[in-house]
């Protein structure tokens, strides 16, 4: 089963990752490409006038599109650093009117929100992936502070998408930690402290994240891979993304068809679902 959760932990280990956590989103093709994608759900469930909570806000990748979009955003981490590069990153944006507060918060406990309280959460990269054996709770919280009718939207860390992705490291780590711990993270999805340099996490099949969300009341409406077309394929997307932007833009049409289809969901880095909560 592993340990579990940690909450001082994980804020530590987010206050040390620092700005990392805003410049992944371009450190490759793919990283690019689920950026995108991440942000295609945003811009199809979240309004204008939308009061949204993020919840992992991070550094404020999401923020800022959120607020492009035109919503209110209540800002929320674990990570009194991430906090502070979320506000920095918002106030360079020009963007700071749009949020509405900034609390320190854990979520696995919202309660300084009351129930309904949000047009849309977001919970994008990988919240759910940290808390480990409480996502039952945290998932709880996500849904019990969306007003009715309002969406979810949901990041977590793949499993077998994380093995497609970067499979010459998961070789490093057989040859350095031998082959059965290799194959208890596959079977399990847990991967402990000394394979992550974020803590020990747990990564997601669909079929696992697809149980969580039925054991709770809400309908779910579009899932996605967070790429897939793109893994494996550098140096092609960057001559793209260099030489043809019009090519590019075009990928990533081809990108976020191919990650919605259900044969590609577990093959991406992230799993991304939206649910809605009943009236």
């Amino acid at each position: 089963m592993g340990p579990g959760y940690d909450r001082e932990r994980t804020a530590r280990v987010f206050d040390e990752y620092g700005d990392r956590e805003w410049s992944r989103h371009e450190e490759s093709p793919f990283g690019r490409v689920a950026f995108h994608i991440h942000r295609h759900y945003l811009r199809e469930y979240v309004h204008a006038g939308d009061h949204a909570l993020e919840v992992g806000a991070g550094a404020g990748r999401f923020t800022i599109e959120l607020a492009e979009i035109g919503a209110r955003i209540t800002v929320a981490d674990i990570s009194p650093g991430q906090l502070e590069l979320n506000a920095r990153h918002i106030g360079e944006a020009g963007l700071e009117a749009c949020v509405v507060t900034r609390d320190l918060a854990d979520i696995v406990d919202l309660s300084r929100y009351g129930d309904g309280t949000f047009d849309a959460v977001v919970c994008y990269g990988g919240p759910l992936s940290f808390v480990l054996d409480r996502r039952d709770e945290a998932f709880g919280e996500l849904l019990r502070v969306t007003h009715p009718g309002g969406h979810v939207l949901l990041g977590v860390m793949s499993l077998f998408g994380s093995l497609h992705a970067f499979l010459p490291l998961a070789d490093d780590e057989i040859q350095r930690f031998g082959i059965e711990e290799m194959q208890a993270i596959v079977e399990t999805g847990f991967l402990p402290d000394n394979h992550s340099t974020l803590g020990p996490t747990h990564l997601f099949t669909w079929s696992r994240l697809q149980s969580l969300i039925d054991r709770h009341r809400c309908t779910l409406v579009a899932s996605s891979a967070a790429n897939f077309l793109s893994i494996g394929n550098d140096e092609l997307c960057e001559r793209w993304l260099a030489d043809d932007p019009e090519m590019w833009e075009r990928f990533l049409g081809w990108e976020v068809t191919a990650c919605a289809q259900p044969g590609a969901i577990d093959t991406g880095t992230h799993i991304i679902a939206v649910v809605r909560k009943p009236e």
